[in-house]
């Protein structure tokens, strides 16, 4: 069986149990709106998780290096940062596609060497989820800079009110 051809053919079975993966990580009323409507602007947020999903995996699939789907990781775990999620539970889809690719291969393919064939496969999603974790504490770092910045600036201004600011001035 050649792995590549069988990914691609079966992309969209695999594409839905990997958003799926996602989608379940989030309380009931949540993922069911998130599983809901596919349009862009009714569900931005799900139509961003399968538009993305779908992207990385057909590059995954046709042997693309994990740094290829960086941006469409990126719009998936930059919407997991704002909402707060854990790393491990930001990333969790991540290392489900393997599961959801080894038992597809093993259902087409019963009695065959499954594992022997996805050594490669499952290395592309190591480095997808280093990557992902990378990209998941990036976006938390510019989260937690914005919140400190706001702060400062709030308090700031709170100080000025109360005129406990000293006026520095430079001798000319």
């Amino acid at each position: 069986m050649e792995l590549q051809k069988f990914l691609t053919d079966n992309h969209k079975s695999i594409c839905a149990q990997w958003t799926d993966a996602i989608i379940k990580t989030y309380p009931e009323e949540g993922a069911k709106f998130f599983s809901g409507s596919a349009n862009q602007f009714s569900n931005p947020v799900g139509h961003t998780f399968r538009s993305n999903i779908e992207r990385m995996f057909l590059a995954l699939a046709r042997g693309a290096d994990a740094s290829e789907c960086s941006t469409d990781l990126d719009g998936i775990l930059r919407i997991r940062a704002v909402q707060g999620f854990a790393p491990s539970v930001a990333l969790c889809f991540l290392p489900a596609l393997k599961e959801i690719v080894y038992r597809e291969v093993a259902k087409a393919n019963p009695g065959g060497a499954a594992a022997d064939s996805l050594h490669d496969w499952n290395v592309r999603i190591d480095r997808l989820t280093m990557l992902g974790f990378d990209l998941y504490m990036a976006a938390r770092e510019v989260l937690w800079k914005q919140k400190a910045n706001q702060l400062y600036n709030r308090t700031h201004k709170l100080l000025e009110r109360a005129n406990l600011l000293k006026d520095e001035e430079v001798a000319g």
